[in-house]
Order: C-alpha cells, then sequence, then structure tokens
C-alpha cells in the first residue's frame, strides 16, 4: 500500500519536533535551591505596647466600716413570781424610769408574818431544850445522843424561819436592773402564782446600737474602737465598740457586732435605725481609679504596672477605702508605675513602652 506523501512528511516533522524538545530539556541546567531565610527574617520582635502610665506614691489613709445597724436594749428582763398570792400594790407606774431596787408589785402578806411569829417562838424553845441536854449531859445524866437530837430540833426550827422570811422577801417583786419599766402584766385584787409573769423592765442605759459586719471587715475591728451613729432621728452618737462575735451567722456569714451609747436620760430606745461609721487606724495606701482594675485567672483583683526593664506587672490589691480622691489600696510598693490606658492590652511580662501622663490627663 502506498503512503502518500503529506502523510510523510507530518509525520517526519512531528518526530523533529519531539526530538527538537527533549534536547532543550536535556540541555538545561537544574535549578537550585533558594537558601532558608534566617530567623531574624521569619521572627521579627514585636513591638512592645505604648500605654499610659502614672506615678504614684502612697499616703496615710483612715479607712472606715461603714454599715447599717438598729438601736437594742442592753437587757430586757421579765420579772415572775416567785410564790403565790394576791396582788396588794403596784407601786411602780408603766413607761416610768425605775432603779435597781425599786418594788414593782407587792403581794398580799396573808399569813406569812403570822408564820414567822410561830417560827422564832419554836426556836426560843428548841434553843431553851438544847442548852439543858447540853447541860444534862455535860453532868453525865444524859447521853450523848440526846443532845445530838436537841440540837438537830433547833436547826430545823431555825430552817423553818429562814424559809419563812425567804417567801416574805418574794412577796415584794423589785426590778433587778435600772430601766424603764416596759410593761406590768398584773393589776391591784389579780392572784398570781409561782411562774406567772409580772412585769418587764428594759435596760436603756447603756443603749446598744447592733449590726452585722462582713467576713472580711470584722477582723479589722478590736474591742474599744470609737464608732459613730447617725440615728433615723438625726441626732449623731458617739460609742465604743463593745462586742465582735467570734462565730459568723450560718446564713449570711457575717459577724454581729455592738456599740455601746451612753443613755443615762433615757431619750432613745429600742428599735431605731443607726447608720454607723467606724474608723480603722491609720494605713498607707494608693490612691487609684477603679476603672484601672482587672482580674487575674486566679479571681484576684489587681492593677498593671510598670517595672524597672518596662514590662507589664501583675499586682494583686486589697480595698481599703473609698473617698473623694478614689479607691484607696493597699499591695503596692510605696512608689508605683500604674498603667492607667492600655492596661487590659498587656498582660504580666509583656514589653510596654510607658507614656508618663501628665497631672491634668484623666487617668483612664
Amino acid at each position: 500500500m502506498r503512503i502518500k506523501g503529506s502523510l510523510v512528511l507530518a509525520g517526519a516533522l512531528a518526530v523533529a519536533a519531539v526530538a527538537w524538545i527533549a534536547s532543550g530539556q536535556m540541555g538545561e541546567k537544574p535549578a537550585t535551591a533558594a537558601p532558608p531565610p534566617t530567623s531574624a527574617e521569619t521572627t521579627a520582635a514585636p513591638a512592645p505596647t505604648r500605654v499610659r502610665v502614672r506615678d504614684i506614691e502612697s499616703a496615710p489613709f483612715i479607712a472606715a466600716v461603714v454599715t447599717s445597724g438598729q438601736t437594742e436594749a442592753a437587757r430586757i428582763v421579765k420579772i415572775r413570781a416567785e410564790t403565790a398570792g394576791r396582788i396588794l400594790e403596784t407601786p411602780a407606774v408603766k413607761g416610768t424610769v425605775v432603779q435597781s431596787g425599786d418594788v414593782l408589785v407587792q403581794i398580799d402578806m396573808a399569813d406569812r408574818a403570822a408564820r414567822l411569829e410561830e417560827a422564832k417562838a419554836r426556836i426560843a424553845q428548841r434553843q431553851m431544850e438544847y442548852d439543858a441536854a447540853t447541860t444534862l449531859a455535860a453532868k453525865g445524866f444524859h447521853a450523848k445522843t440526846n443532845r445530838a437530837g436537841a440540837k438537830a430540833e433547833l436547826e430545823a426550827a431555825r430552817s423553818e424561819r429562814r424559809t419563812i422570811e425567804v417567801d416574805i422577801d418574794r412577796t415584794r417583786l423589785s426590778a433587778p436592773v435600772a430601766g424603764v419599766l416596759e410593761d406590768r402584766m398584773v393589776e391591784v385584787g389579780d392572784y398570781v402564782g409561782v411562774g406567772d409573769s409580772v412585769a418587764t423592765v428594759v435596760e436603756l442605759n447603756p443603749l446598744l446600737i447592733t449590726a452585722q459586719i462582713a467576713e472580711r471587715q470584722a477582723p479589722l475591728l478590736e474591742v474599744g474602737m470609737p464608732a459613730h451613729a447617725r440615728l433615723s432621728t438625726g441626732d449623731e452618737l458617739v460609742g465604743i465598740v463593745s462586742y465582735i462575735a467570734s462565730v459568723a451567722d450560718q446564713d449570711t456569714r457575717t459577724f454581729r457586732i455592738e456599740i455601746e451609747i451612753d443613755n443615762r436620760e433615757y431619750r432613745y430606745g429600742q428599735g431605731l435605725t443607726a447608720g454607723i461609721e467606724i474608723d480603722l487606724p491609720s494605713v498607707r495606701a494608693h490612691a487609684v481609679s477603679p476603672s484601672i482594675f482587672r482580674l487575674d485567672e486566679q479571681g484576684r483583683i489587681g492593677v498593671m504596672t510598670v517595672d524597672g526593664d518596662n514590662r507589664a506587672r501583675f499586682r494583686p490589691v486589697f480595698i481599703v477605702g473609698v473617698d473623694g480622691e478614689g479607691t484607696w489600696v493597699r499591695g503596692l510598693s510605696d512608689n508605683a508605675r500604674v498603667i492607667t490606658v492600655g492596661h487590659q492590652l498587656v498582660d504580666d511580662g509583656d514589653r510596654v513602652e510607658p507614656v508618663v501622663a501628665t497631672p491634668e490627663e484623666p487617668t483612664s
């Protein structure tokens, strides 16, 4: 079979093209790999973060525990009858001031006076019998047992007299403390038995102002500290801390405190609302804006500072008080450089570029 010339020519051209391409590929030199970039080229150090700082010094600060409470009586005494009988007199008027020992209620003596005279006569008789037995025993006419029996009879008569005298004393119900006769439950002619309530005396001097203090504040207080109170009436009083509970309330985790107030005129009663302020000893602290506070991973409150190497440092602080200058904290060095702007942008140990704020610039 004859092959057409055009086909032969086309085949020859194709073979030549393949040979030319192959010769070109084979003649090229292999490309060399580029050298790896240096670490300085790939990991350039990040620029320090610009932050605004302020240099602050510690200053004396008198912190105060501020809370609210109420007035309470020092004691509320309920008086009960210790003997039975009919009420004969009620000398004290309800609502008046009574002194310790004042008779509030007099129970009828009934036959107590007569029984006392009888007891005294019996003592005289027993005394004579005992004296005679002693004389005869000394002369040998009586056994010592007779003398002992007479002695026992004498002591029994004396005991009976003391019992009657105590019962007579109990017919006079007196105020056990000075205070106000808050209530009297009986009137003349009423009959009372042993244990029946007769009167209530409220001791209002000293007056107590009580409050519940947070568990973080209670360790700061001491008995004897001066305290200021402003009553709901507008009156301002000064007293001293007289009691701090050692056990916290199980529900509120707060501690009860008591403040004694002079109330010798019985001007104030129980149940008045009172604002309380107790000054603590002076401490050195720093006044900062609360806007610069932040929390660390452990949940502690603190501020970001700058150390001598221009690195950010987190410093935990303890808030001791607040006034017109700001929030006063402890936990910083006497001279501290505090980050006021940008504190949320840096972490402990980061390099920073501090820009010192002027006194006129805001702190946040």
